[in-house]
């Protein structure tokens, strides 16, 4: 019923839109009175169909077909009378999403008392991540999201008691149902303004919306955040230990009123807008088909284009192979050609240089022997010159002997008075001295093969 009384308030917003134009605005027809109205009857509603709900248990409960054991259940309509001269009913929603939709459920039902029960926080995870053990489905999909859902809901609950007070909310721990059932049992009748009887703990003896949590079953996913299961652990240790708020805060109730009209506003506006958004997804729907359609044009079009495109280039490969073809027939025909030539050449040359080296070693040969004789002629040439050097000393040493000037005394006379004029002493011989004397100055380079052969000898 908490998505009820949002629809009821869009409903109402929608409604009085055009101000005086619309029917619940000008019959003056307040909000309050809106929601009350709808409140009323669907309290009407459940309490006329409450024998009908009690007989359809009680069949179910002979086929024990009603709460197997362990299974999760919601008292959801009983009775109390104080007396037959004056029943008084009432019925109980125990849905946890309500704790979100606490101010709208309170436009709807007025009167309505919320009764906020805590418990550990870690034994509420244990219980919600173990609930498709005896519901089949699940509640949360892993630890982090139940520690989130938990601290949402007490979140949201903890504001309405600070919003509306303990006479409309009341915290009743856990703990103390366990413990201490009779005590909680009146404490509840008390807020409920409602006498205790003993009867009412009959339903505290059987244990209900119980997962049936494993011994062994740990918490500790290191998925989870840390830091959510810290925050999570403080408001439990908190709102265990502190009691609630003693009165109703006006700055609460204003917060929780804005949050509620936000959401409406926000909801209220998510109809059109979500029509709005068809309209631009149509537009665009169109707009795509028109495009998708003009690509495809384009796309037919570039796809004979390059078809064109491709018999073009094949004919063009299909010449420039063929011409390809040809030129390296003709570059092979050439090639062989040259490799022929350069082979005759490469004879030819071959038979050249044979011939050359041939004549090289025949020259040199020839060189050899003309040097052997050359050498053997120069020993004798300076054999000769060393003879004719001899002769001409022992002339020397003639004409200077006492004996050949005794023997020539004109001679002597002679040499005294031109002393640079060589004097003639035994005739022929004088003669070849002399000429071989001439000669030799003539020819300096007998002295310098002369050395050169006693250098050669030496090294």
């Amino acid at each position: 019923m908490g998505e009820f009384a949002v629809n009821i308030a869009i409903g109402y917003q929608i409604g009085t839109a055009r101000d005086n134009r619309s029917v619940l605005s000008a019959m003056n027809v307040s909000r309050d009175e809106f929601f009350a109205n709808f409140g009323q009857s669907i309290n009407d509603l459940i309490l006329s169909h409450r024998k009908a709900l009690e007989r359809k248990r009680a069949l179910e409960r002979k086929r024990g077909m009603l709460f197997p054991p362990g299974a999760h259940r919601t008292r959801m309509a009983s009775k109390t009378s104080h007396a037959k001269s004056q029943p008084k009913a009432r019925w109980v929603d125990g849905t946890p999403e309500y704790s979100f939709y606490i101010c709208g459920l309170r436009k709807l039902f007025p009167k309505a008392r919320f009764i906020h029960i805590v418990r550990d926080v870690h034994c509420v995870v244990r219980s919600m991540l173990n609930f498709h053990r005896i519901a089949g489905n699940r509640l949360v999909a892993n630890e982090q999201h139940a520690y989130e859902y938990w601290f949402r809901a007490v979140s949201a609950c903890l504001k309405a008691e600070q919003a509306y007070g303990p006479r409309v909310v009341l915290r009743l721990r856990y703990s103390e149902l366990v413990d201490s059932p009779e005590i909680a049992m009146r404490s509840v009748l008390k807020f409920l303004g409602e006498h205790y009887v003993p009867a009412c703990l009959k339903p505290l003896q059987e244990r209900i919306n119980s997962s049936n949590v494993p011994a062994d079953f740990k918490l500790g996913d290191p998925e989870t955040d840390s830091a959510l299961v810290e925050r999570a652990t403080q408001l439990s240790t908190e709102i265990i230990e502190t009691p609630q708020p003693s009165k109703a805060s006006a700055a609460a109730a204003d917060e929780m009123q804005a949050a509620f009209d936000e959401r409406i506003r926000y909801l209220a506006t998510v109809e059109n807008e979500y029509h709005r958004a068809k309209e631009i997804i149509a537009t665009l729907q169109k707009e795509y088909a028109r495009q998708q359609a003009s690509y495809h044009a384009e796309t037919q079009r570039m796809q004979k284009q390059y078809a064109r495109q491709q018999a073009s280039y094949h004919a063009e490969l299909q010449r420039v192979q063929q011409e390809y073809a040809q030129q390296q027939a003709s570059y092979h025909a050439e090639t062989q050609r040259m490799q022929k030539e350069y082979a005759q050449q490469q004879a030819s040359y071959q038979a050249e240089i044979q011939r050359v080296q041939a004549e090289r070693e025949r020259r040199e040969r020839s060189i050899a022997e003309l040097t052997d004789r050359l050498r053997k002629q120069l020993r004798d040439i300076h054999r000769l010159s060393r003879l004719l050097d001899e002769a001409e000393n022992a002339a020397a040493r003639l004409r200077s002997s006492r004996r050949w000037k005794l023997a020539n005394p004109g001679t002597a006379i002679q040499a005294k008075l031109s002393p640079g004029k060589v004097s003639l002493g035994y005739g022929h011989l004088e003669k070849i001295v002399a000429a071989y004397s001439q000669w030799r100055a003539a020819h300096p380079e007998i002295t310098r093969t002369e050395e050169d052969r006693q250098i050669s000898e030496r090294t």
